[in-house]
């Protein structure tokens, strides 16, 4: 049986239970970087200028003097190789257009950076050198089983990988498709590569694209073309998916932007970004780093060495059977429950609408009687005993797929407390019993009611109401009823140590994150609501 020997992998097994049902509904994708192609021997920015530099020297001997940034060197380093190769290209008379010229230096230019990317890389080498990556493997694993992934480098590793028999048995057709340009359709289901800085692949005869985003002007040009809506395929991933961020630095001004803007309009995705490290941190610094990255740019920082992100990816991709396994030898938690609770209008159903990466569940599996919008003071017996009966089978059925489900993060719309907070004519103990035995285990039933976290939402009562008047709602709801059945619903709760979070007189998204800080950024501590609820039911 595989082992898992780091921590920090342990630790972090609720977003590796995340992950693994957001990647078997294809809505799981990795954001690669620089940093992953060390261990294949290709170059990073500043090795790959020094050796265009080095190339260049014998033809412009002032390269000598470019002492820049890499970036800002690319782009100066791109106008002496553009000047020179214009002047020597005019002197032959195959190229005899202002046009063909510009295309002739645009190529010879990306041959240029073929030759410094590839500089220590041979055919024979390329296999030996996925095997002694120490992830490479598990990254493949990863990316077959997944809709799409975004490549920030230019090499085509990750074809080559995918294209390896062993790595991605495959019946008499590309197991990819690679893009470079957001205009592209995908043609494939899965396994498809996207290159928004562009693509060089090492078999120079094959397909690739004419631009690459290589220099400080480039990367500004592609800044510029985000803001008009050019980074709409990045900004989809980031938004609509949960991404792992793998070899990146977090300094490219472009991702920067995408992560800024991903978590404004999505404030409730949140995806993980992987900060390498050879050494353990200090705390107080870690924290730091992972409240910035939280807050700013809606990220779960991740401190990993190479070994703790095999061991992560692994984990992810690995089979259920054998994931289960691991996890109990482990002592490991494999489902994650939060019931998101509290007063009619406050927000419960707009909360968990943004938090599409979990499992939600609404608040009810069927359609919703209409008197139910109605305060119970209003509604007869015969309406009220009907009414209680069909909420029991809903939360039955709520209750049923959560205990059904082994791993994943769930997000709940109420708990089968909550009808308690309702009751008029009736004892608490008696519909607390209803619940039990009509609704969590009827009949000869042993269920029990899923355990999980208490998120209860809190306001003022006269701004709940008047949220209520737009779903006419107000009269049945008025500012005091609304206060009773809050107190009430506290008191239900209280036992059971809930989160409390503000919801009124706050923007929506600094509730979100809220929500969204005791789901990532605490530890599980799971109530036992069936003891709660057979405590009530006992008087």
């Amino acid at each position: 049986m595989t082992q898992f020997k780091s921590e920090a992998v342990k630790s972090a097994w609720k977003y590796i239970c995340q992950l693994r049902t957001q990647l078997h509904k294809n809505k799981a994708s990795l954001v690669l970087g620089a940093g992953i192609s060390i261990d294949l021997d290709l170059p990073m920015w500043n090795v790959l200028v020094d050796r265009i530099k080095s190339e260049m020297a014998q033809s412009v001997p002032e390269v000598a003097a470019v002492t820049d940034a890499p970036g800002k060197a690319a782009l100066v380093l791109f106008e002496m190789f553009s000047t020179y190769k214009k002047a020597e290209l005019e002197q032959s008379q195959n190229y005899n257009s202002c046009a063909l010229i510009e295309r002739k230096v645009l190529s010879d230019w990306r041959e240029m950076i073929h030759g410094a990317l590839y500089h220590s890389t041979t055919p024979e080498q390329r296999r030996s050198k996925i095997n002694s990556h120490p992830y490479f493997k598990e990254v493949i694993e990863f990316v077959k089983n997944s809709e799409l992934t975004v490549t920030y480098n230019f090499d085509d590793y990750l074809e080559f990988g995918l294209s390896c028999e062993d790595l991605n048995p495959s019946k008499n057709e590309r197991p990819y498709q690679t893009v470079w340009s957001h205009h592209s359709q995908f043609t494939k289901d899965k396994c498809v590569i996207y290159h928004p800085n562009g693509f060089l692949p090492f078999d120079k005869k094959k397909f690739q694209s004419e631009n690459l985003i290589f220099s400080d002007g480039a990367f500004a040009d592609q800044l510029l073309d985000g803001i008009g809506g050019g980074l709409s395929t990045l900004l989809h991933v980031l938004t609509k998916k949960t991404s792992i961020l793998i070899g990146h630095s977090l300094t490219d001004s472009t991702l920067l932007h995408l992560l800024r803007k991903a978590a404004s309009v999505s404030p409730g995705n949140y995806n993980y970004f992987i900060r390498f490290t050879t050494e353990e941190l200090d705390p107080q610094n870690k924290a730091a780093i992972f409240e910035a990255n939280f807050n700013n740019y809606n990220l779960i920082t991740l401190f990993f060495s190479s070994e703790d992100i095999r061991e992560f990816l692994l984990a992810i991709t690995m089979p259920e059977v054998d994931f289960l396994q691991v996890s109990d030898v482990l002592g490991l938690q494999t489902k994650y429950v939060y019931y998101l609770v509290g007063s009619v209008g406050i927000g419960k159903s707009t909360v968990i609408s943004q938090f599409g990466s979990l499992v939600t569940l609404d608040e009810w599996f069927d359609e919703r009687p209409s008197d139910m919008a109605l305060s119970p003071e209003n509604l007869s017996t015969v309406t009220t005993i009907t009414i209680d009966s069909w909420t029991n089978s809903q939360f039955g059925k709520k209750n049923n797929y959560l205990e059904r489900k082994k791993v994943g993060v769930f997000l709940v719309d109420r708990s089968p407390i909550d009808p308690l907070s309702f009751v008029v004519d009736i004892s608490e103990g008696e519909r607390a019993r209803s619940m039990l035995q009509h609704g969590i285990r009827p009949g000869q039933s042993k269920k029990k009611v899923e355990s999980g976290e208490i998120i209860h939402l809190i306001g003022e009562p006269k701004e709940i109401w008047s949220r209520l008047i737009t779903k006419r709602k107000e009269d049945s709801w008025p500012p005091e009823k609304i206060d009773e059945l809050q107190s009430k619903s506290l008191n239900l709760y209280k036992p059971l140590l809930p989160h409390l979070v503000q919801a009124t007189r706050r923007k929506e998204v600094d509730i979100v994150r809220d929500v969204a800080r005791i789901i990532f950024a605490s530890v599980y501590k799971p109530a036992d609501l069936d003891k709660q609820l057979s405590d009530l039911a006992n008087g």
